[in-house]
């Protein structure tokens, strides 16, 4: 009678340690030879998936451009994957400035204002539409975002703002 009761309170106390922990295995049976390539993107740890812009030195009635690429290639290496990517402008927008995103074309991507949303930070977020880069060409996208201090407010209260624009890339693989 006593082994059964310790057997079940080890069965018991086992299953309670034990409920919450998973284990899983995987195996796969696939065979690699020297015509197997893995689907890569193209990473270089000289690039950044992100640009500081500093504000401070900007004044009223100043025009600013700051031009970047997106690339799917990096010297003789290409991506194998189709990589959709977008474009997100955070800012605090203490200064007034009009933010604009161009492409190569200066065709308008977005106007960063006031009718985006707030993240948690406070930032206003802005983010571009989805773009698809293809894997299949060496593909340079060229942007330019345009940032303009309007001359109007040209007053001691914006005098002392302090405000930066950060532009991330956000990519991903394409999944059919």
């Amino acid at each position: 009678m006593k082994k059964k009761i310790i057997l079940i309170i080890v069965l018991v106390v086992f299953i309670l340690f034990g409920s919450g922990m998973t284990y899983s295995i995987f195996t796969s049976n696939v065979e690699l030879d020297s015509s197997t390539s893995l689907a890569l993107f193209v990473v270089d740890a000289r690039k950044t998936n992100h640009i500081d812009i500093p504000l401070s030195n900007l004044k009223p009635g100043e025009n600013i451009s700051y031009n970047f690429s997106i690339s799917n290639n990096s010297q003789n290496r290409q991506s194998d994957v189709t990589i959709i990517y977008n474009i997100t402008i955070k800012t605090m927008h203490f200064m007034p400035l009009d933010i604009s995103l161009y492409d190569s074309e200066d065709n308008l991507i977005l106007t960063c204002d006031e009718t985006y949303n707030r993240n948690n930070h406070n930032e206003l977020e802005c983010t571009s539409n989805d773009i698809e880069m293809p894997y299949l060409d060496n593909i340079k996208d060229d942007y330019s975002l345009k940032l303009e201090f309007p001359s109007r407010y040209n007053t001691t209260e914006y005098s002392s703002l302090v405000d930066f624009i950060n532009l991330e890339i956000n990519s991903y693989q394409k999944i059919d």
